[in-house]
């Protein structure tokens, strides 16, 4: 004790008594506070955590039955055209019909001067009577025997002959009148009244236009899902809206386009569709499974392909790439998510792939019915993108 208090009378020993007596309370808090401390510690870190779970919210789709459109770039084209050509040689007397205007079938066209040919017609008729007369004489000689075979086949010659001199006479007197083989427009004219046409030389061109045929050609890798007979839709460059029936789908492809031509009869009964009108074409493809979601749900990976977020049964993140198939006014389709899959429609960018989230599910909307059956591309929209219009717009 004598050494103690001799101690605690200099200073610098009393200062290094005080540190280390502190020194050794706080070695010893720490040994019996330590497990309070540290569960204080895990509980606020679990509160922090629950508090930072990301809140989402969802819909549950359901896949519909969905027609794939194929668009394809064409054109309008008459069903027929027909260059008219003389069958005579003559001066042209009359021409009846003018360019551009409409004619049935059966309207003369072109009219060739007859010159001799109806006294060659009533020629014809004279001798093909008197062929006949003496072919009946002949026959009468030789059932009472007195005609020779020799005599009887000169004279089967002699009415054939007479036959054939008036069957060409009649010919001729009819190609005197150049005439439409079918109802529509005179496009153009290669002659004029006056002029000397020779056999073979044309006298005008005309065109069958109801129906009008949109044509176009389609990719190897499409004409396998098109199907003859189905409707198909066009926008043309006007912006009218046309519907017609898929005719003919060629089993050959262009030798250097390496395209299939295909062609869409048109009703043109009100003559307003005209000949070589750039369009846009529709054609009806496979039946697909498939989701209409709103394009702004839409995002990409890391590779830069198409994807959309949704949550699985422990609702957990998961990236679904998916493709479009096409693009309306309400949203788009795609394909590749399951068939009842729940998507992240607020959120979705602020979460990621394998997170764990709260999700509130949003009741279902019935303002995303099935496409309608009529389809007509859109110009800003690429290959295999469509837009569905009402029959109202369709009728404006």
């Amino acid at each position: 004790m004598n050494v103690l208090a001799n101690l605690w009378r200099h200073r610098n020993y009393r200062v290094a008594l005080i540190v280390t007596l502190a020194s050794l309370l706080w070695l010893l808090s720490g040994l019996f506070g330590g497990g309070a401390e540290e569960e204080n510690t895990s509980s606020a870190q679990a509160s922090r955590a629950t508090a930072e779970t990301m809140r989402v919210k969802a819909r549950r789709l359901q896949a519909q039955p969905y027609i794939t459109q194929v668009l394809v770039n064409s054109r309008t084209e008459a069903n027929r055209s027909v260059k008219l050509r003389a069958e005579l040689d003559g001066a042209l007397t009359a021409l009846p019909a003018s360019e551009g205007e409409w004619v049935q079938a059966g309207d003369v066209i072109c009219e060739i001067a007859a010159e001799d040919r109806p006294e060659r017609l009533a020629r014809a008729r004279a001798a093909l009577r008197k062929a006949e007369l003496d072919f009946s004489g002949a026959e009468k000689l030789k059932g009472r025997g007195l005609q020779s075979e020799t005599a009887m086949a000169q004279q089967e010659v002699n009415l054939a002959s007479a036959r054939a001199d008036f069957r060409r006479a009649q010919v001729d007197v009819a190609n005197l009148q150049i005439r439409a083989p079918f109802a529509g427009v005179v496009n153009s004219r290669a002659v004029e009244l006056g002029d000397f046409i020779r056999r073979g030389e044309e006298c005008a061109t005309l065109l069958d236009m109801n129906p009008i045929v949109l044509v176009g050609e389609v990719s190897e890798a499409q004409v396998a899902n098109l199907l003859p007979g189905s409707v198909a839709s066009a926008k043309l460059q006007q912006g009218q809206l046309v519907e017609g029936e898929l005719r003919y789908i060629s089993q050959e492809a262009h030798p250097v386009t390496r395209g299939y031509r295909v062609e869409v009869a048109v009703d043109n009964t009100s003559k307003q569709l005209r000949s070589g009108i750039s369009a846009r074409m529709a054609l009806p493809g496979e039946e697909v499974m498939a989701h209409r979601v709103n394009a702004s749900l839409l995002t990409l990976d890391d590779r830069g392909a198409l994807g959309l977020r949704i949550l699985d049964e422990e609702q957990r993140v998961r990236l679904v790439n998916v493709q479009m198939v096409s693009d309306e006014n309400t949203g788009v389709w795609v394909t590749g998510l399951p068939a009842q899959p729940t998507i992240i429609t607020v959120g979705q960018e602020y979460v990621s792939q394998g997170e764990r989230v709260i999700a509130e599910l949003e009741e279902a909307h019935g303002d995303l019915p099935a496409p309608q059956n009529t389809a007509v591309p859109s110009e800003d929209l690429g290959v295999g993108h469509s837009v569905d219009f009402t029959e109202e717009e369709l009728q404006q």
